[in-house]
C-alpha cells in the first residue's frame, strides 16, 4: 500500500470503472498529459512512467476531478459494478488513488499512441498572415 492512500479498490476494478467512462470527453488538458506520453511513446522505463503518472494525475486532477466524481456517482446510480468502491477510492484518495490512476494513465496512453502513427498529416497546415 502507498503511503496515505488507503485501498479500496484493487486495480482490475478500478480499470474495469474507467472502461465504463468516455474518454473522448473528459476535458483533460492535453499538454498536462504530454509528458507522460511522449515517455510511454518513447518506452522510458517503468520507473520513469511510474513518476511521471504520479505528476501527471496530481495536475490533471485539479481539472477533472467535478467531472470524473459525476461520472461514477451515475454509474453507480445505474448500479454498475465497482462504481460504489470507485466514488469511495476518488473521494479518500483523490489523485494518488487507482482509479485516478488508471484514468490518467489510459488518457496518456491514447495520445501516445497518436504520437506512435508513422506518417505527419499529407496536407499542409493552414497557415493565416499575421494581422489577419
Amino acid at each position: 500500500m502507498s503511503s496515505g492512500t488507503s485501498e479500496v479498490i484493487d486495480w482490475k476494478a478500478a480499470e474495469t470503472v474507467v472502461d465504463r467512462l468516455d474518454l473522448d470527453t473528459i476535458p483533460a488538458c492535453p499538454l498536462c498529459l504530454y509528458e507522460l506520453a511522449w515517455a510511454m511513446h518513447e518506452n522510458r522505463p517503468r520507473n520513469e512512467i511510474a513518476a511521471k503518472l504520479t505528476t501527471t494525475c496530481d495536475w490533471v486532477w485539479m481539472e477533472i476531478d467535478a467531472e470524473v466524481e459525476a461520472r461514477i456517482a451515475r454509474l453507480g446510480m445505474r448500479g454498475i459494478t465497482y462504481a460504489a468502491e470507485a466514488a469511495r477510492d476518488v473521494r479518500i484518495n483523490g489523485w494518488h488513488g487507482r482509479v485516478v490512476r488508471v484514468l490518467v494513465a489510459r488518457l496518456a496512453r491514447r495520445m501516445a499512441d497518436e504520437l506512435d502513427k508513422e506518417d505527419p498529416p499529407k496536407r499542409p497546415a493552414a497557415v493565416l498572415p499575421f494581422g489577419a
